[in-house]
């Protein structure tokens, strides 16, 4: 434990230093970057030339083209972004692993008109083991993801650039050796649209934004209904987690700063809320949660910066109820079990040493508070009167190489740690270091 104090410690004060240090170069960037851009659209005017006699020229006349001989407009672009990454774990808590990430995208933009566009992707994702085939004694979670996306867009006079997107998701997980693909306790499936309007107000880029989705889990059920309601296992053995995401987001911009803030809403369609007395409630559950946003990028000589920063907020009126030995005739009831307030900052550092390979340094650091949550004994008692806090992140670097205009390879290390004050870590772990090592490489048109 003292060794992941000593880090957190060390990690808080490198944060404070960087974000002493982005916000000194976000002031002299705000300020200016406008004269260099003014400085960039106007050159100093030059002197007039001396009079001289007017010239008369032959105006030529350029023929028209035809349709035959004009040049093609081209209408079709295809899109493709393929990722492969290969990651080493060594945690200080658990045994070491790795793990395997692939995915690619294809698809095409279809330029209809010169104010409308078509835009269709298909996405395919793995994520699980990577080096270790067999699962044996272990076993690693592993998921692999459909994704289908249509957006038409179209420029409207007096309003901007309407955009209208459909999506369906469809994404299986298997997050234990007793589960089948097609089968597993946390599959879903997810349909939905959002509507998009980017429009220039005063320099500002506005992007004011409306989505709905539905999630639909096939499979997932809850143990407590089942044993209080044996009779209708089979009515309750899937659906639980049901829900329909109804988001507004609102977007600013303008070179190089870009701000946001979104409040989506959960509602379940089967689940409700559950009582102090061990029994569910009339009221369904509703999760809200509420983010605010901030980044930006700007480059001194061959530095590149790229830092950013986020704030969320969760209510839900969800409750728990915590039994410590099955048949337990008085559990622990902890209201608003769910609730917390989170803070989010981190960033990049790029040196540029050629046109084509780079260093790079980054920072990851996020604090999460309960509202209501007490924390654990390493026994799990619960320690009332304080709040469960953790605060967990990442420290790293590595090599960035442009093989070509369209390929790049990234070479990393990342030293990961969490440091919470919740000490029952019989399932999952909250105080830990680790260090991870990973190959990537990206194509990209």
């Amino acid at each position: 434990m003292k060794k992941v104090t000593k880090v957190t410690k060390a990690s808080e004060g490198i944060a404070c230093f960087f974000l002493a240090f982005f916000t000194f170069v976000a002031f002299v960037t705000f300020f200016t970057f406008p004269l260099r851009a003014q400085d960039q659209q106007s050159p100093p005017p030059k002197e007039a030339p001396a009079a001289e006699a007017p010239k008369v020229e032959q105006k030529k006349e350029e023929p028209d083209l035809d349709e035959f001989t004009r040049p093609p407009r081209r209408r079709f672009m295809p899109y493709y972004r393929f990722e492969f990454g290969e990651g080493f774990s060594v945690p200080t808590k658990g045994d070491f692993f790795a793990s395997h990430e692939v995915a690619s995208q294809v698809g095409s933009l279809f330029k209809a008109t010169d104010k409308i566009k078509l835009f269709g992707l298909y996405d395919l994702t793995y994520e699980g083991p990577g080096l270790m085939r067999a699962e044996g004694r272990l076993f690693t979670e592993r998921a692999i993801r459909h994704s289908f996306v249509f957006e038409p867009s179209m420029e409207v006079e007096s309003v901007g650039v309407v955009r209208l997107k459909g999506f369906v998701i469809n994404e299986k997980r298997r997050s234990g050796t007793n589960e089948i693909w097609g089968q597993g306790l946390y599959d879903y499936q997810a349909r939905g649209f959002s509507l998009i309007v980017e429009r220039d107000v005063l320099g500002f880029k506005l992007s004011p934004a409306f989505r709905l989705t539905a999630m639909e889990f096939p499979n997932f059920t809850d143990l407590l209904r089942e044993f209080q309601q044996a009779d209708l296992t089979a009515e309750l053995s899937g659906g639980l987690m049901d829900q329909n995401v109804y988001a507004v987001s609102l977007g600013v911009s303008r070179r190089p700063f870009n701000l946001g803030a979104s409040v989506s809403v959960q509602k379940y369609k089967n689940e409700r809320i559950i009582g102090s007395a061990g029994s569910y409630l009339g009221e369904k559950q509703k999760d809200t949660v509420t983010e605010f946003t901030g980044d930006f990028a700007t480059s001194l000589w061959r530095f590149s910066f790229v830092p950013q920063g986020a704030f969320r907020m969760k209510r839900s009126n969800q409750n728990y109820l915590r039994f410590e030995f099955f048949g337990d005739t008085s559990p622990d009831f902890i209201e608003n079990n769910y609730d917390y307030n989170e803070y989010s900052l981190g960033g990049k550092v790029f040196l540029n040493l050629t046109s084509s390979k780079a260093l790079y340094g980054s920072m990851d650091l996020n604090n999460r508070t309960y509202t209501t949550r007490p924390p654990r004994t390493g026994t799990g008692v619960y320690e009332l009167g304080k709040k469960q806090n953790t605060v967990w992140g990442a420290w790293g670097g590595g090599v960035q190489w442009k093989v070509t205009d369209y390929s790049t390879w990234n070479l990393g290390y990342h030293l990961v740690f969490s440091q919470s004050n919740m000490k029952q870590e019989k399932f999952i772990p909250y105080n830990y270091t680790g260090h991870v090592i990973g190959l990537y490489f990206t194509v990209a048109p």
